[in-house]
């Protein structure tokens, strides 16, 4: 697979083209917590921008500064993921067992931390506290929140539609090209281990494309693949 050209330099805005560009088709299937749920690349798009202008307007989170999405696999933990290497910002997210240690070294004192235990001792070293639960349809964080600690859902509600932020150099991985690509052949339409952010490089490269995402993985079956169109699965690496 071939990476695209200036990658490390323009993901950002061209990503929110491509999702913008697909309209009301879907881009994200998720089988989650309650049900299937889907996301059109018009709404995920308005997701990440949103979570974007919440970042850098009210949290100041900026290029080089490290987000700690101490958070399970979720679509919502996918888009902070976006969100934050379109500003420039360092990324580490938990693993399946519980610890921080994907994308970036842990650092004892994160300047952003996005977590659904607002009350871990993590949550007390860092300088900015997002509360959030892995729970597609919840409006707001359902429990006590300590001083200082966002609710993000509630807070992130409030920003633009419009992204109102010149995005700095990218610092995600870079685009992978997606796993179809002959003439004529049919938009990829991929399952993804957890939110596929341990295959980033290749996620992105579906999405650049116009192709959609299914997930996770573990909770979709043959059928269902089928009827959401599969046409590959990813592989982290």
């Amino acid at each position: 697979m071939s990476e695209h050209p200036r990658a490390l330099l323009d993901t950002g805005a061209p990503l929110l083209r491509a999702l913008e560009q697909t309209g009301p088709n879907p881009v994200l299937a998720w089988y989650g917590e309650a049900s299937r749920i889907e996301l059109s690349g018009h709404v995920l798009a308005n997701w990440v921008i949103k979570a974007i202008g919440h970042l850098h307007d009210e949290i100041a989170l900026a290029p080089g500064d490290q987000i700690v999405l101490d958070l399970p696999p979720h679509w919502k933990r996918l888009v902070l993921a976006l969100a934050a290497w379109s500003l420039g910002a360092e990324v580490t997210w938990r693993d399946p067992e519980g610890s921080a240690v994907e994308g970036a070294l842990p650092v004892p004192s994160p300047q952003v931390l996005a977590t659904d235990r607002p009350d871990s001792e993590l949550a007390g070293d860092a300088e900015e506290v997002l509360a959030l639960q892995a729970v597609s349809l919840a409006p707001r964080y359902d429990g006590d929140l300590p001083a200082l600690v966002h609710d993000w859902l509630s807070e992130v509600r409030g920003s633009s539609d419009r992204l109102g932020v010149v995005l700095p150099r990218w610092s995600g991985p870079e685009p992978l090209d997606p796993p179809t690509t002959a003439p004529g052949a049919p938009l990829p339409r991929v399952l993804v281990d957890e939110d596929g952010l341990p295959a980033a490089a290749q996620l992105l490269g579906v999405l650049l494309a116009g192709g959609g995402i299914v997930g996770p993985a573990s909770e979709v079956g043959e059928e269902q693949a089928r009827a959401e169109g599969v046409t590959a699965a990813l592989d982290a690496r």
